[in-house]
């Protein structure tokens, strides 16, 4: 057995016991927001891993999919299932319109223009408020509930963002080694030469936005349902960049990454601001030392160190290639 299996299915088993074992504020406060953001930073990790467009956006998506659960459920008093339908559907809509208006763009330029598209958003949010609801944002969102069972409780809700984690990181991996994702990684590194091979590179990279957005989307009912509530701030510069700083912790170019990266994030966060009020200055370091001692992140750390283990075990032996060429 490889050592990256060994270690997932180690990660695995803790994960799905953690609840009958671990602390209650850990699975509640740490953990459950871990999984949910790490599936929003997902959908990041995908459009930079393979289609190389970082994008600024997705925690927009992910609020926009939440204001449309909430004034579906809340506003209009439609049904839970109706939410979440039409959540999703705005969150891929917001993306596929996001993507056609920055996909001819790329590099620092795709970055700055999808970080415009979001301010737009925000301030939108602000000003709005026959659905937006302001300010003051759409109050009193409730989880579903399913056979009696409220989907908010601590260990029912950690267990489906775990369910729904997993689901996200499975399909990601999955969609590497398919002729789609294939495309997109040959996009990302020489697209004039798939131009020129017949393929439309414009249509691609949309289609990878409205992937990424419903991903993203996923992650905003999640985190919807956690907060109760969804508000301007929930889109607001700072939320943004922070979906930046957990992909750029936990590796870009892993889909796991985006989980690391957002565990380390809610620790860091929720201990530093304890003892400090300048939490960000610490999230801040946390983010330049991973930079400058790993810039593929905490997984391309821990990806290295496997790499040697594994070179002394078995001297010679074929390596295998990291996400998402692999």
């Amino acid at each position: 057995m490889s050592v990256r299996r060994a270690l997932t299915i180690v990660v695995l088993l803790l994960s799905v016991s953690f609840p009958f074992w671990g602390s209650p504020y850990f699975v509640g406060r740490i953990f459950t927001p871990a999984l949910f953001l790490g599936v929003i930073a997902l959908s990041l990790s995908l459009l930079a891993g393979f289609g190389g467009m970082v994008s600024l956006a997705q925690m927009t998506i992910a609020g926009l999919a939440g204001y449309g659960y909430g004034y579906l459920t809340v506003t209009l008093g439609q049904p839970w299932w109706l939410g979440i339908l039409g959540g999703l559907l705005v969150a891929a809509l917001a993306a596929a319109l996001f993507g056609l208006i920055a996909v001819r763009s790329s590099g620092i330029y795709f970055l700055m223009i999808t970080l415009a598209l979001g301010m737009v958003v925000y301030a939108l949010a602000n000003q709005n408020r026959s659905v937006f609801g302001g300010h003051t944002g759409i109050l009193g969102i409730r989880a579903p509930e399913l056979f009696g069972q409220s989907l908010a409780e601590r260990t029912v809700f950690y267990y489906l963002c775990l369910g729904v984690g997993l689901a996200s990181y499975a399909y990601v991996r999955y969609l590497a080694r398919t002729p789609f994702g294939l495309a997109l990684q040959a996009l990302r590194d020489e697209p004039r030469r798939l131009a020129a091979l017949g393929y439309h590179v414009a249509l691609h990279r949309v289609a990878a936005f409205t992937l990424a957005g419903f991903l993203a989307g996923i992650g905003g009912l999640l985190a919807v349902w956690y907060n109760g509530a969804i508000s301007p701030t929930t889109i607001d510069l700072t939320r943004l960049i922070n979906v930046m700083v957990i992909a750029v912790i936990g590796g870009l170019a892993y889909a796991e990454g985006a989980f690391l990266g957002a565990l380390v994030f809610v620790l860091v966060t929720n201990f530093a601001s304890s003892f400090t009020q300048r939490f960000n200055t610490v999230i801040g370091l946390v983010f330049l030392s991973t930079v400058l001692l790993s810039p593929e992140g905490l997984s391309g750390l821990l990806d290295r160190l496997a790499r040697a283990v594994r070179r002394r075990i078995r001297p010679g032996a074929a390596l295998p290639q990291r996400f998402p060429t692999e």
